[in-house]
């Protein structure tokens, strides 16, 4: 987190003051960090477009890619929950769309719903990893690669890889931030605490707060032709 300590600046011949405060952190909406809604729809396309070629070329690293951050942005995990994800976790029978989240903070488990692409999405990536011979049984990670199943710390480097290449990453604004997005544009859309809560996970809804606080995005949609302007 960039901090900045407090100081006073006197004209020559005198002394340095420095304050004795402790350091302002930087922060956005309440302590959050977050993209805005075309940050995230340029990642997501980004990606997503590297995958199709991916997909023509017969290779594999955009296409787990694409699946990761369309997770990542469509449900709000945390990256050691999206990295757990089990092929049986995906719930797409006949009206269902969600995701059982079997470990989540704090060892509670709970059912996250999904909307219709990543579940359709998220159907198209298992056929895919069963076309390669990949595990696809209940218990069997949905992100593998050639060292076994993927880290946390692999999900946040591919994050902050595409974030670099789009000129989006900022210090310890990369992959919780999306989860942050995720939480910011659900609240904005339905202003329901209690549906957002039971999406996180938060065991208090008093944690889901403060992402009620206005974004920059809500004031620049009110000022929008103020005085004619």
């Amino acid at each position: 987190m960039d901090t900045e300590r407090g100081r006073v600046i006197q004209f020559p011949g005198t002394r340095e003051r420095v304050s004795s405060k402790p350091p302002r952190q930087i922060q956005n909406i309440d302590g959050i960090k977050y993209f805005s809604q075309q940050q995230i729809k340029l990642l997501r396309r980004t990606v997503r477009d590297q995958a199709t070629l991916d997909i023509e070329k017969n290779q594999v690293t955009a296409v787990r890619e694409w699946m990761a951050i369309g997770l990542l942005t469509c449900t709000g995990l945390r990256v050691s929950e999206a990295a757990n994800v089990r092929c049986g976790d995906v719930k797409s029978g006949y009206g269902e769309s969600a995701l059982f989240v079997r470990d989540g903070k704090g060892s509670r488990s709970r059912t996250v719903q999904i909307p219709g692409s990543l579940k359709a999405h998220l159907k198209q990536f298992i056929a895919w990893k069963a076309s390669r011979n990949e595990p696809t049984g209940p218990d069997d990670y949905l992100f593998v690669g050639q060292r076994g199943p993927w880290s946390s710390q692999a999900i946040q480097f591919l994050v902050k890889k595409h974030l670099k290449a789009l000129g989006l990453y900022e210090n310890e604004k990369s992959v919780h931030a999306l989860r942050h997005s995720y939480a910011v544009e659900f609240y904005r859309q339905e202003k329901d605490l209690r549906a957002l809560q039971k999406q996180l996970g938060h065991a208090s809804v008093q944690t889901t707060q403060i992402y009620a606080d206005v974004t920059a995005e809500d004031i620049q949609k009110q000022i929008k032709g103020l005085w004619g302007q």
